[in-house]
């Protein structure tokens, strides 16, 4: 395996890649109290989020459920055939594990985000990044329709087409498809974690196995802890 396979990865996706990088740097990083009443002093109500207020953070870990085995047995359909594989457990420094099928290989990527790649062809690759829990939904829709133009017209995602069931509620799923390429970016909260995902699926014959392996990943993803500072 290369020492940098990152740089081999990038300098195979060119101009879609640059462009979502583009996008990750542009979105990096009262009520009156009631009158005591007859029997005592009335409670305060609770403070509704409004919009001088906005929502308490979710970016919290949701309590563990217990250490997280070293390997799982994955399903992935392909072509129909619902095929078991055993994959490996993934520890991110993000604040997440998820479990990496053998025909992907998955590493950090400073220095907040984390890229798997296909071993049989590394222009397919999936992305995590672990997002601001209070970043604006609507710059997060504006950079991510600019990064996805790069590849072609950009649409709305529909749930039911979303492979990773854990994604299908997400925030924003977008998708574009180009001249012998098709990307998808999602943003979703997953156990209080708050996470933009992008996938990278050239129009090549190893797509027929590479983008379920990679939807079967993602629907692993856990939140293990908080993010960490930027």
């Amino acid at each position: 395996m290369p020492a940098f396979p990152q740089l081999r990865s990038c300098a195979r996706r060119c101009i879609p890649a640059a462009a979502l990088i583009l996008a990750c740097l542009l979105s990096a990083c009262g009520s009156e109290t009631p009158s005591p009443g007859p029997d005592g002093p009335a409670a305060a109500p609770a403070t509704a989020p409004g919009p001088d207020r906005p929502p308490a953070p979710a970016d919290l870990p949701a309590p563990a459920a217990g250490p997280l085995p070293p390997t799982r047995q994955l399903e992935v359909t392909v072509e129909g055939q619902v095929e078991l594989r055993e994959a490996t457990l993934f520890e991110s420094p993000q604040g997440y594990a998820i479990f990496v099928l053998p025909q992907l290989t998955m590493t950090p990527e400073e220095p907040c985000c984390d890229i798997a790649w296909a071993r049989a062809d590394d222009g397919f690759t999936l992305r995590i990044e672990r997002i601001d829990p209070e970043q604006d939904l609507a710059v997060l829709r504006e950079n991510m329709a600019l990064a996805l133009s790069a590849v072609g017209d950009v649409e709305a995602l529909p749930a039911g087409q979303i492979g990773a069931e854990s994604f299908r509620d997400a925030e924003l799923a977008m998708r574009a498809r180009g001249d012998g390429i098709s990307s998808y970016m999602l943003v979703a909260t997953v156990d209080g974690g708050r996470y933009r995902v992008t996938l990278h699926l050239p129009h090549r014959e190893a797509i027929e196995g590479i983008a379920p392996t990679m939807w079967a990943m993602l629907d692993t993803l856990r939140t293990t802890g908080p993010r960490p500072p930027v």
